[in-house]
């Protein structure tokens, strides 16, 4: 668990609101984390690939 996870202030409400399908995902309520890794495999995460929602 990353040093931000412990302290991240909208952990909770994150994990609420993610859209994410991957129930395992260990970015999971991680915005940044999550974000960060998508950029790196070239793809947006589900809750940036329809903005209009």
């Amino acid at each position: 668990m990353s040093e931000v996870k412990i302290n991240c202030p909208n952990l909770e409400q994150n994990k609420l609101d993610c859209d994410c399908t991957k129930e395992s995902c260990d970015k999971k309520g991680m915005c940044c984390d999550c974000v960060r890794h998508h950029k790196k495999i070239g793809n947006l995460p589900l809750c940036l690939r329809d903005i209009n929602k």
